[in-house]
């Protein structure tokens, strides 16, 4: 009996050590990234100067139900590191909260690229061409958005292709180290994208639904956002 709970103290004590050592890891790895990032140079925008790129979007109304297309528009100034965010309605947390990641993983591209952070400059969103009443939901955007982030940093940085293609949509969550992730309603997009005269419309790879073969528009699965601005064939053009 004695020796039963001497292994349960032994067991208990050691539970306890690896929990202890687990949270002291977790917190010096975050003491370590966070000195790292400090260290790391800023990308540097002088006084006035701004990029801006616009990438179109598709959503879904969701009075109704139907495709939608806008416009997403972003811009890059000096700044602190800053997210401004002007898209309606402001209760959507979960559009907001992707955009968020969009900047992120945004960042995590430019620091293994240019090794900068974006801790001196903001990024500034908003929408344009969408109509009065309607309603932006979901994180769908957010890999547009990034995309548009990464091509004002080539700008830059004068790094080609750094131009938005105007006959491709990108429908994809992205997450904050730049993996693309699936989207809710991808068939109505689809076919809202076709029919606004869309030649290419880019999905995540693990996107499920099967999407109508047309031979008007290609569809194209893409991993991560590495992939996404960095394949000839896909969403960057140059100059």
């Amino acid at each position: 009996m004695a020796r039963r709970r001497a292994r349960r103290r032994e067991k208990s004590f050691l539970a306890s050590f690896l929990a202890i050592s687990f949270f002291l890891g977790l917190l010096l790895g975050a003491v370590l990234v966070s000195t790292w990032m400090n260290e790391l140079p800023a990308l540097q925008l002088a006084e006035g100067e701004n990029y801006t790129r616009s990438i179109t979007i598709v959503g879904i109304e969701k009075s109704t139900g139907e495709g939608m297309l806008a416009t997403l528009k972003v811009g890059l100034i000096a700044g602190q590191g800053r997210l401004l965010i002007n898209v309606p309605p402001w209760e959507n947390e979960d559009t907001q909260e992707s955009f968020f990641d969009a900047r992120d993983a945004a960042e995590h591209w430019s620091i293994l690229e240019t090794g900068q952070s974006l801790e001196q400059v903001d990024v500034i969103v908003s929408l344009e061409n969408l109509s009065e009443g309607t309603t932006i939901a979901g994180p769908s955007a957010s890999a547009a958005m990034a995309v548009a982030l990464v091509a004002m940093i080539r700008a830059r940085e004068n790094i080609e292709p750094n131009q938005v293609r105007q006959d491709a949509v990108v429908s994809a969550s992205i997450d904050s180290t730049g993996v693309l992730m699936p989207v809710g309603g991808i068939k109505t997009k689809y076919e809202e994208v076709r029919a606004g005269g869309f030649s290419l419309f880019i999905v995540a790879s693990t996107q499920g639904g099967r999407l109508p073969n047309y031979p008007d528009i290609q569809v194209e699965k893409v991993r991560n956002l590495h992939e996404l601005v960095t394949r000839e064939d896909l969403i960057l053009i140059g100059s």
